[in-house]
């Protein structure tokens, strides 16, 4: 086999195809810089840089899997205008899935995988396809849990905020301890001594005792029987 002349051959389809993403560095390496079909606003790219050892495709490729940063750094500048010219944001998730190191090393090892499955055939325009589709369905994976962690985020903020309008569930016991507790705050204990010892002295009349207000509220009943008693020693 000649080497030399299956790769200038693939070179010439890969220019072909790539034409302005194909970026030479020499007769055996080069790089080509995809762009990827995701759900963001902020357009995502990585650059595949190939390097051809001296037998390839007999051997595999060199493959090296990297973010372009210079075309993400002019569609942020211009993400960041529109976001400082705008009163208000919403959240969009999609916008902010990244590739980490780790991502990319995931896209190598699995453009490696397939390197091998090719070897003794010109790979380089299979494992560029396959990076592509990868990448896009590695995004897509970033953003369905996001958006399953950012959904479950806004449920435990609706818990929380609901705890505050639900308060403490009532209890005999509670109402109970409430109620003694209202009762010594006002009072009321001392002021319907009061009033009995008032209604044993004077021996009012139950028409004379709510003439004069000596009973309200919680005391009516506890007054009327009272009165009650008070008629019947009278008798």
């Amino acid at each position: 086999m000649d080497y030399k002349e299956e790769q200038t051959q693939e070179n010439e389809i890969l220019e072909s195809i790539y034409p302005d993403e194909l970026e030479r560095i020499s007769d055996t390496e080069f790089t080509i810089s995809l762009l990827l079909e995701t759900a963001s606003e902020r357009k995502h790219r990585l650059i595949l840089h190939v390097t051809y050892p001296e037998t390839y495709p007999e051997v595999t490729p060199d493959l090296k899997v990297s973010v372009d940063d210079s075309f993400d750094a002019e569609e942020g500048g211009e993400s960041d205008d529109e976001e400082s010219s705008s009163e208000e944001q919403v959240v969009r998730l999609e916008n902010e899935i990244f590739f980490t190191s780790d991502d990319l090393k995931k896209l190598e090892f699995k453009l490696i995988d397939e390197a091998y499955d090719n070897i003794g055939i010109p790979s380089i325009f299979s494992l560029t396809s396959t990076l592509k589709d990868a990448a896009e369905t590695l995004f897509q994976e970033k953003l369905n849990k996001a958006t399953k962690e950012h959904e479950e985020e806004l449920l435990k903020i609706e818990r929380e905020e609901q705890k505050k309008f639900r308060g403490t569930p009532v209890t005999v016991e509670s109402f109970n301890a409430w109620r003694l507790r209202f009762r010594k705050e006002l009072g009321l204990d001392e002021k319907l001594k009061k009033r009995l010892e008032k209604l044993h002295k004077g021996k009012l009349t139950g028409k004379e005792i709510f003439e004069r207000g000596l009973a309200d509220g919680d005391d009516v009943d506890e007054v009327t029987k009272s009165v009650a008693q008070l008629t019947a020693e009278d008798s």
